[in-house]
């Protein structure tokens, strides 16, 4: 793998702060930083701020203060392969030099099934985008899918300023999380969505095998999100199951589906499906 390099950000230093690392604090496309904020939540926001630094910020006790030594290694690894200079900024009682070693060096390679890795994993798209994808037998990036003529806005990168290499992969998170719904609410109604009570018309719910996707080498982790898969994602053999409003209301009797019904809803024909119960993880 691509060799990592960091900045470690002075004391007090914060992601809106200009660079201490270039003569003129300017930060640019070439940077990027990982902060944990002082504070005891499990908030996490990722997008492009005023100085041009695109940050992702988490409190403490982000996805229940698991694996953020995990998700820094990710995150450094993969900014390296992309060319990307990055910041990470501490608490002041954490040793930041020996945080950011060990989780180096702990942190086994992409392809390494963890312990924290989920099971299964899920993509979520609009009912268009379900028939292409079975018409055609496989996921495509938004990147891939302009190319062929797509027309296929990048949300992520004009509303949160997400770095250009973010649209040449397929997002995949824990198959129990509600913002894949988010996704597909915010690209039909063409405005950023995050309720998860607003109605909306959700199309299919894709549950995928992540072990068989981390063995085979095909997961890209970027700290960030759960996980991705560059360019394309063959259904055959990791799709497990495609999960619709038909498939859950069979007779048409539910008025409006909203992001947090349909999730629990799918999550649980799903569980039936594999016959586990699989956990509904909010927080993601």
């Amino acid at each position: 793998m691509t060799a990592v390099t960091y900045h470690i950000a002075p004391p007090g230093w914060t992601h809106e702060d200009p660079n201490p690392f270039t003569a003129d604090g300017a930060h640019g496309p070439g940077w990027s930083c990982f902060r944990i904020r002082d504070e005891e939540d499990v908030r996490g926001t990722n997008r492009r701020w005023q100085n041009g630094l695109y940050a992702f910020v988490v409190g403490r006790n982000y996805k229940g203060g698991l694996g953020l030594a995990t998700d820094v290694a990710d995150f450094l690894r993969y900014e390296s392969v992309h060319g990307r200079q990055c910041i990470i900024c501490v608490p002041a009682d954490i040793d930041a030099p020996s945080f950011v070693e060990r989780a180096l060096a702990e942190t086994p390679a992409w392809s390494v099934v963890r312990p924290a890795d989920p099971k299964w994993l899920v993509h979520s798209t609009t009912a268009q985008g379900w028939a292409a994808i079975r018409a055609c037998g496989e996921l495509h990036s938004q990147a891939r899918l302009r190319r062929e003529g797509v027309a296929m806005p990048n949300l992520g990168g004009e509303w949160l300023g997400e770095p250009e290499d973010y649209a040449e992969h397929i997002i995949l998170a824990r198959a129990g999380a509600m913002a894949p719904e988010f996704v597909v609410a915010s690209r039909n109604a063409n405005r950023m969505i995050t309720s998860p009570d607003t109605p909306y018309e959700p199309g299919a719910r894709l549950f995928f095998d992540g072990y068989r996707l981390i063995r085979d080498g095909l997961i890209v982790r970027d700290g960030l999100h759960e996980a991705k898969v560059c360019d394309n994602l063959p259904l055959d053999p990791y799709l497990i199951a495609a999960v619709t409003p038909a498939d859950l209301d069979p007779a048409g009797q539910v008025a409006a589906w909203t992001p947090s019904t349909f999730c629990l809803a799918a999550l649980e024909y799903f569980s039936a499906r594999v016959g586990e119960p699989v956990p509904y993880e909010h927080w993601i």
